[in-house]
């Protein structure tokens, strides 16, 4: 039998794809860090035209995840390894693009004008909500002013999460927050409206998609560095068994690492008994996407800010495309 015959070795077993995996991990942690800082922060016209060049990121750095994934399960169908990396990210790219932008634009298409109302009132109510001065239908949010830990997570998906509310069901526990819930609202023009609506939707869909893929693609490096550690234990027949059993195994350490912990926030009646099961019901394909990010964001915190100032020192993923506008509905 020639050389040639012989199937080639398992991407997933070669350190070259490793390395891809840990540069993009890099690049997605540091994506999901940069995201939060900006939605989370003032929100200045400056603030605005950097968000509409982090959803392009978002569709980019999410599509670059589920390539690296496609990798893996084309594998053994592909033996060609120029064209398996060519068809995986035509594929990943692709369907990230046209799946998150068919999302977003669906659901902003769609918003009444109570929805549009309420995503305004919910930007103006954030900083009284950090405070803990709101609640949702007398139901409490925070017993405070918010953990240091959780408050860019709040700060940038507070909007996204009372949704499927209406501005009455906003309590004001302060004069200041009362003052913008009577007569603020009114003042935003429609295309204001619009856009503090389209970000509500944005975030939570470019976060919880951007983070999804990035710790998927962390499984992938840990299982091949598991498994090539597992290679010299047992059998053959056993190391296959516990080399297939690694991705599966990080999977579940990862997800449990990121639901398990929770937050004041989430587990608050405020939370549990009125915005979620309104959002849910309200808003169906976006509900999935804030409750993953409201639990996995703070989880992950500490990591993603952590690989965003020290390995990618804080790029700002600006270029290129600072010059691109988004197509708006």
């Amino acid at each position: 039998m020639h050389v040639n015959d012989h199937p080639p070795r398992r991407l997933a077993d070669q350190p070259g794809f490793w390395a891809m995996l840990a540069a993009y991990t890099v690049l997605e942690l540091s994506f999901n860090h940069r995201l939060l800082e900006v939605a989370g922060g003032v929100q200045s016209a400056d603030a605005v035209a950097q968000l509409h060049s982090l959803e392009l990121w978002a569709r980019c750095v999410s599509g670059a995840g589920l390539a690296l994934l496609l990798m893996r399960g084309l594998d053994r169908r592909i033996r060609s390894r120029w064209r398996l990396v060519f068809v995986s990210s035509v594929l990943g790219l692709v369907s990230m693009w046209q799946l998150q932008k068919a999302l977003v634009d669906t659901i902003v298409a769609s918003a009444s004008p109570q929805d549009l109302q309420m995503s305004v009132q919910a930007h103006l109510s954030t900083p009284e909500a950090l405070k803990g001065r709101v609640a949702l239908r007398d139901q409490p949010v925070l017993p405070g002013p918010v953990a240091p830990e959780l408050r860019p997570v709040m700060h940038a998906l507070w909007a996204s999460s009372v949704l499927g509310l209406s501005p009455d069901d906003l309590d004001m526990r302060s004069g200041a927050a009362q003052l913008a819930h009577s007569w603020m609202t009114p003042t935003a023009s429609p295309t204001q409206m619009r856009d503090a609506y389209r970000q509500a939707v944005m975030t939570p869909v470019a976060l919880g998609s951007s983070l999804l893929f990035g710790l998927l693609n962390i499984c992938q490096l840990l299982a091949g560095l598991s498994g090539r550690a597992l290679a010299r234990v047992g059998g053959e027949a056993w190391q296959r068994g516990l080399q297939r059993a690694c991705l599966p195994a990080w999977v579940l350490v990862c997800a449990a690492l990121s639901w398990w912990p929770g937050n004041a926030w989430v587990q608050s009646p405020g939370y549990q008994e009125v915005a979620r099961p309104a959002l849910w019901q309200a808003k169906p394909f976006l509900a999935p996407f804030v409750d993953w990010s409201l639990r996995a964001e703070p989880a992950w915190a500490r990591p993603l800010a952590w690989v965003h100032q020290a390995l990618l020192l804080d790029f700002e993923f600006r270029e290129p495309w600072a010059t691109l506008a988004l197509d708006h509905p």
